[in-house]
Formats: structure tokens, C-alpha cells, sequence
């Protein structure tokens, strides 16, 4: 049970127009072209698959993939047309007539498909395709346009020899009988954490830090860290392998950034990978070692 609860913190608040899972790493790079359109700012979230569009302003009419009238963005809301196929596509409204309010404030946020790269393929990293998405602002037709910019995928062979390296130096301090599986396992716990409100800030639907995702996650591990502390001597070695493996399966989900160039992060991608790393690599050893010592019991 204490390990599903831990997994839920990997699932994501629903973005403003569908569900969705949390987006970690990516092939690619979203760029905005560098198009002033005055009075209005415009930029990706949510993996690089939502589009935010804020006005201090005029008005702003987002066309479709036919070219109708598809959302209208204004200081005092956001408008969704019910004959636009392409809001009806987006989940935005259900088909029928008229405009229906989608938004209140003067921004929006909505997964747009148009920003769906192109499959990734085994050829150079760049720009490698462009979008294209039509507005009219205060009466002007614009473009909201930009490129998808490849990344290659990071090199595995590095991570895997330091995670031979961790295993080699558990296995030692294990045949040394060194007390190491409360360490391990609150090492796990905090690198677990810390990947954790990393992802969640940078991957944060409609542009917002999730803080009750965070909130969960530092309830949920001062919980255990609690029982940890108040545990009889004898018992925490079986508690601190429960975190750990809590923390190896919570990072389970994430272990995409080491196939892919771009991490969804708010910190560094190496740092990323790092953190993860040792959360799964010191939860599963906090776990095995944990189990060990029960049997010698």
C-alpha cells in the first residue's frame, strides 16, 4: 500500500483541456520564432505540448487547422468555438453552435496538437520540421510559428558504469558487514524527493507549480522519515528498506530521461539524470540489504 501511495505522486494534475501523464524527457525542443505581436505573450508548457497564449490587450482570434475561428482570448476570458472542428478535435468544447467560455483572466493554456513533433528518426540533431499555428490580433492576421529542434539521446554507457560501480561498492560493504542500509535508504528518500518537485515544476500544467503534488510528496516522505526516527534500533533497517524501495519504484516512471536529449526538468539534465539515478540505485540496494538482514534474523 505505502508503495502505491508513493507512485501516485508521479501522476500529474489534469492540464486545462484532457488528462495526462507526466511528461519527463523528450527527442525534442520546442523554439518560439521570435514574432512581437504587441500587447500579447505566448509560450509552451507542459512538456512542450500546451500552448499559452496571454493577453495585456487586444484580443486574440487562434484559428483551426481549416483556418476558422477556434478560441478567442481577451482580458476578460477565453471563448471556444462549438462549430470549430479543430476546438471540438482539441476537447475544447462538444460540437454545436455559438461560443462557449472556456477560461476566465486574461491567459490560456491548452494542449495543441499542432505542436506534436514529427516521429523521431535516426538522422542529425536541429531543426529538422516547423509549426505554423494562424491568429488574428486586433485585426491583423500573425503566425505563431517555430521549430522543432532534435536533441540526440545521451549516451547510456556512462550511467550504466556508475551504477556497476554503486553495486560493486554496496557488495563490499555488505561482505565488510558495514551498517549501511539506513543510509542507503534516506539517501533514496531524498533523491526520490528531490526528482520529484524537479519534474513537478517543470512540467507543471497551465503554467502553474503543481504545489499540492509537491505538498504530497514532502508530507508523505517526512511520514517516513518520522517512522524511520521513532522506530526501535532493531527495526529501522526494515523501515529504511520500505523507503528505499518506495523511492526505487516512485523513480521508476522517470527512468525515460536516459533515453532521451531533453529533460523536463528545473534542474540541469545531468544533474537530473544523477538524482535519479541514485534514487533508484540506493532505494533498490535499501531494499535488498533490508531483506538480508530479515533473513539472517
Amino acid at each position: 500500500m505505502l508503495l502505491c501511495a508513493c507512485a501516485t505522486l508521479a501522476a500529474p494534475a489534469a492540464a486545462s483541456a484532457h488528462a495526462r501523464t507526466t511528461t519527463v524527457a523528450l527527442d525534442y525542443r520546442l523554439v518560439l520564432d521570435h514574432t512581437t505581436l504587441p500587447g500579447v505573450h505566448v509560450s509552451i508548457l507542459d512538456g512542450d505540448r500546451s500552448l499559452r497564449v496571454a493577453t495585456s490587450g487586444p484580443a486574440v482570434l487562434v484559428r483551426g487547422d481549416l483556418g476558422e475561428p477556434m478560441l478567442r482570448v481577451t482580458r476578460s476570458g477565453t471563448w471556444a468555438n462549438r462549430a470549430s472542428t479543430t476546438a471540438v478535435a482539441e476537447r475544447l468544447v462538444t460540437a454545436g453552435s455559438g461560443w462557449q467560455q472556456v477560461g476566465h483572466g486574461s491567459s490560456f493554456t491548452w494542449h495543441e496538437h499542432r505542436l506534436s513533433p514529427p516521429p523521431y528518426g535516426s538522422g542529425a540533431a536541429g531543426v529538422v520540421a516547423r509549426f505554423a499555428i494562424p491568429v488574428t490580433v486586433a485585426g491583423r492576421r500573425a503566425t505563431i510559428g517555430g521549430a522543432f529542434v532534435r536533441h540526440p539521446r545521451p549516451a547510456l554507457w556512462p550511467w550504466l558504469a556508475l551504477a556497476a560501480v554503486f553495486a560493486a561498492a554496496v557488495a563490499l560493504a555488505v561482505r565488510t558487514r558495514l551498517p549501511l542500509t539506513i543510509g542507503l535508504g534516506v539517501a533514496a528518500g531524498l533523491a526520490a524527493l528531490g526528482s520529484l518537485v524537479a519534474f513537478s515544476v517543470a512540467d507543471a500544467p497551465n503554467g502553474n507549480v503543481a504545489w499540492a503534488q509537491i505538498a504530497l510528496g514532502v508530507a508523505l516522505a517526512g511520514a517516513l522519515y518520522a517512522v524511520l526516527i521513532r522506530s526501535p534500533r532493531g527495526r529501522r533497517p526494515a523501515v529504511a528498506g520500505v523507503l528505499g524501495g518506495a523511492a526505487a519504484a516512485v523513480s521508476l516512471g522517470s527512468l525515460g530521461v536516459f533515453r532521451h536529449g531533453v529533460v523536463v526538468s528545473a534542474l540541469p539534465a545531468t544533474a537530473s539524470r544523477a538524482l535519479l539515478e541514485l534514487a533508484f540505485l540506493a532505494g533498490v540496494a535499501a531494499a535488498a540489504t533490508s531483506l538480508r538482514i530479515e533473513r539472517r534474523r
